[in-house]
């Protein structure tokens, strides 16, 4: 009896942790590539988000006042297996420690607006560096020393903060390095605290790590930390880059009194423990930024630097209904956040969904570089050999100071006849029907006369209140109303579909109610789709089932000025659910399909008021 109690107490808890695991759809997990540092290196510490969806939320970072914090780069991936998109993003920073001891990451959280997941805090042990830790340090490529660090160390300054860049003029988009550089020929208590700098029409991208080295200025021996950023110019005109800030604890080398009421803090200074704050900034640095040239090709969207762009399908061989995953891959160096999709042809034989975009970064040799995935789902709607023509990319090379235009190779693809999507139509040849008597043509005559029936019909009629006689007339009237009624409808049939449509979905959502009950969910999800489909038809007058979803909301959107962005969205999203449904049946279950018959329900109440 106990054992069997706890067999059922374990497949209780089993059951709770994987229904927990079911309902978890956003995850986020942090690590660092070690647990104890030297004060004078670095941390890398990764933090991957993971859902169910096409984007995730990036990382919230909480305030860490322990480690001067820069990011990295990036990684994304997008799977798509059975209709089902999961993404996950790994986010890679670089830690430097300001503190010796124990210190701690806090909780890393990210948020979607409907869940929230969070990381464990992580500790690091902070030691101090090692004997000859000058020699541990990343040493930079040697380069000269600045004019303003010249002039700075000839005026005998022990400690100094100053920046520069690699260009004071540049096109929008182009990658301009910022340098900032801090100095100091005395022993510091603790890693200084870096705060950077603000930007005017300039977005900035961290370069890590830190790089650390010793120079000789004007005789004095100098060691120097060393920040750079890569920065983008948004529009033409002038930028700035604003003040940068150094905080450091410098030990105090003034005497101290044993009499002063401050002798235990000025002798703890001494010992190092403490020291004096000191604040350090750097001068404005102005840019002037030049506009692109003219003669931009047709396909250019924006995209500056160098790239390369490239087409790629999972699978050639498929079905007619089964989908596609074609992926277009920009790669190369620029500011590959601001590079957007290239336009997509038009492809009449396949049903083509929205795309879907991962990008990963990657700043070695500090060049902002990756590449952007561009995914899109394509699933033919007839057999035979198509093919998805080259896709064309512009961008401007600030080097060469020219435009580029390249295009992808041709991809085919040779589509079978489907299984599920394929309708078998049935001719069968009806067996002659037996030959029966309709009537007689012998008629026996009577050799009796009889009086004719038609003097006594004309007297009964004429005999008739007046009314009766006028019903030839309305009837005359009301066929004569008909036929213009009808001219009308042929002449106008996009008003009567208009008006009917509500009609015809809400007798479609109840079909595939019955479905539901009757355990056919995925005959009642090919419904709903297809009905709502129609439903869009009706009310714009035009076939919507071959655009694209935002085509189709735009279209929506032109035909109806006055409908809400709120009833777009919604159409975007029951649009999306049905799609990936009827397209992978193995997802409408039950519960699914009677809840999008019910949203669908909602909607149509909706749209019936903004619709006109």
């Amino acid at each position: 009896m106990k054992r069997l109690l706890r067999s059922a107490s374990a497949a209780a808890l089993l059951g709770a942790l994987l229904c927990a695991q079911a309902a978890a759809l956003l995850t986020v997990t942090a690590e660092t590539d070690r647990d104890s540092v030297e004060i004078n290196g670095n941390v890398y510490l990764t933090v991957t988000v993971a859902g169910d969806s096409a984007s995730v939320p990036e990382p919230k970072l909480p305030n860490m006042q322990n480690f001067n914090v820069y990011s990295s780069g990036r990684s994304q991936s997008i799977s798509i297996i059975n209709g089902k998109i999961t993404t996950s993003v790994s986010f890679t920073y670089i830690l430097t420690p300001r503190f010796i001891g124990e210190q701690t990451i806090p909780a890393i959280t990210v948020s979607n607006g409907k869940e929230t997941a969070a990381t464990q805090p992580i500790s690091v042990n902070v030691t101090r560096a090692t004997q000859g830790g000058r020699q541990s340090y990343q040493q930079a490529a040697p380069q000269r020393p600045s004019r303003a660090a010249r002039n700075a160390a000839k005026k005998g300054e022990q400690l100094f903060l100053k920046a520069s860049v690699d260009r004071r003029s540049a096109y929008v988009g182009q990658q301009i390095d910022l340098s900032i550089k801090f100095y100091t020929s005395v022993p510091l208590s603790s890693n200084p605290q870096y705060v950077p700098p603000s930007y005017k029409n300039l977005i900035s991208e961290d370069l890590p790590p830190v790089r650390n080295g010793e120079t000789v200025i004007n005789g004095t021996r100098y060691a120097y930390s060393e920040i750079k950023e890569a920065l983008f110019a948004l529009t033409p005109g002038p930028a700035e880059v604003g003040p940068a800030k150094v905080v450091a604890q410098v030990p105090s080398d003034e005497p101290v009194d044993p009499f002063d009421p401050n002798f235990f803090q000025k002798f703890m200074s001494m010992s190092g423990m403490q020291g004096q704050s000191m604040e350090f900034n750097t001068d404005p640095v102005r840019l002037e930024i030049k506009p692109l040239p003219p003669g931009a090709p047709a396909d250019f969207d924006g995209a500056v630097g160098e790239y390369t762009i490239a087409a790629t399908a999972d699978n050639q061989d498929v079905k007619v209904g089964e989908a596609i995953n074609f992926s277009v891959t920009v790669a190369g160096s620029g500011n590959l956040k601001a590079v957007t999709a290239p336009k997509f042809p038009d492809l009449p034989g396949f049903k083509v969904f929205d795309t879907m975009s991962s990008l990963d970064i990657s700043k070695e040799h500090d060049v902002i570089s990756g590449k952007k995935v561009f995914t899109y789902i394509l699933v033919p709607r007839e057999e035979g050999r198509k093919a998805v023509p080259p896709i064309k990319f512009a961008f401007f090379d600030p080097k060469a100071g020219a435009y580029r235009e390249l295009q992808t190779a041709p991809v085919s693809f040779e589509v079978a006849k489907g299984d599920l999507n394929a309708r078998a139509v049935n001719f069968s040849q009806a067996s002659a029907a037996p030959v029966t008597a309709s009537g007689s043509d012998i008629r026996y005559v009577s050799d009796e006369a009889s009086g004719s029936p038609l003097p006594l019909l004309a007297a009964s009629i004429l005999g008739l209140p007046w009314w009766v006689h006028s019903v030839p007339a309305v009837l005359l009237l009301l066929s004569f109303w008909l036929s213009r009624l009808n001219r009308f409808k042929l002449a106008n049939p996009l008003l009567f579909r208009s008006r009917r449509a509500k009609g015809d979905a809400a007798r479609d959502i109840g079909a595939a109610e019955k479905l539901v009950s009757a355990g056919n969910p995925n005959e009642a999800v090919s419904l709903l789709y297809d009905s709502f489909q129609d439903y869009l038809s009706d009310k714009c007058g035009i076939k919507v089932g071959a655009f694209t979803m935002k085509k189709a909301a735009d279209l929506i959107k032109q035909r109806f000025p006055g409908v809400s962005e709120r009833s777009l969205q919604e159409i975007r999203e029951l649009w999306e659910a049905l799609e990936l449904r009827h397209y992978s049946p193995d997802a409408s279950g039950a519960e699914g399909a009677s809840d999008l018959a019910k949203k669908y329900s909602l909607l149509l109440e909706m749209l019936e008021k903004e619709l006109k």
